[in-house]
């Protein structure tokens, strides 16, 4: 079983302003002007709307992907909410901010990736998130920046000492709009959660 520790507000925060940080210092260098921010619903919502409002980015394209155990008991990956049609964006290569909380396998962050480069093929995507299981995939060419604040030990159940060893937090961070009990046992992958 996944060990989670409670965030405080102000440990929240003071994660956001290293993300927001090093994230403004990138697109200042680079002369980027990003056109959306991208929440990854429903981890990434509370995250991008404090590096929006940090960044003075104003528009936002919510996005969803979400794991689903079916009542079958097959699980997969289900695209609940994709904004591209209702964007009216008309340059050729829009500047997305990609923002997820936790970044577990990496797969739900894929597929967002993928769905804007197959939308717009010169997009710029920058993603970020707060944490992320150490071992998970990185995005590589499919970015043009990539930060989190933190790697944590996740599924890899690692002992103590060796996350110290390896620099990476023990426990599974837990928001402070999250519920512990939906956290370990996840209703929301239920299908019945999803589709009623």
């Amino acid at each position: 079983m996944e060990k989670h520790k409670k965030f405080s507000h102000k440990k929240f925060e003071l994660c956001i302003d290293k993300i927001a940080s090093r994230l403004q210092k990138f697109i200042k260098e680079n002369n980027i002007k990003i056109d959306y921010v991208s929440p990854m619903l429903r981890s990434g919502g509370v995250p991008a709307m404090y590096i929006a409002n940090r960044l003075n980015i104003v528009k936002c394209a919510p996005i969803q992907v979400k794991h689903v155990a079916y009542s079958d008991g097959t699980t997969g990956y289900a695209d609940l909410f994709m904004p591209f049609d209702s964007l009216n964006n008309t340059k050729k290569e829009p500047v997305f901010l990609l923002v997820d909380g936790t970044c577990a396998s990496g797969e739900s962050a894929r597929r967002c990736i993928d769905e804007f480069k197959s939308r717009y093929k010169d997009a710029k995507i920058l993603y970020v998130c707060i944490a992320k299981q150490y071992g998970c995939q990185s995005f590589g060419d499919s970015v043009i920046y990539e930060d989190m604040v933190f790697h944590y030990n996740g599924r890899n159940e690692f002992t103590k000492e060796k996350c110290k060893e390896l620099g990476i937090e023990y426990y599974l961070p837990l928001y402070p709009w999250e519920i512990l009990e939906q956290e370990r046992n996840h209703p929301d992958d239920l299908e019945e959660n999803i589709y009623y």
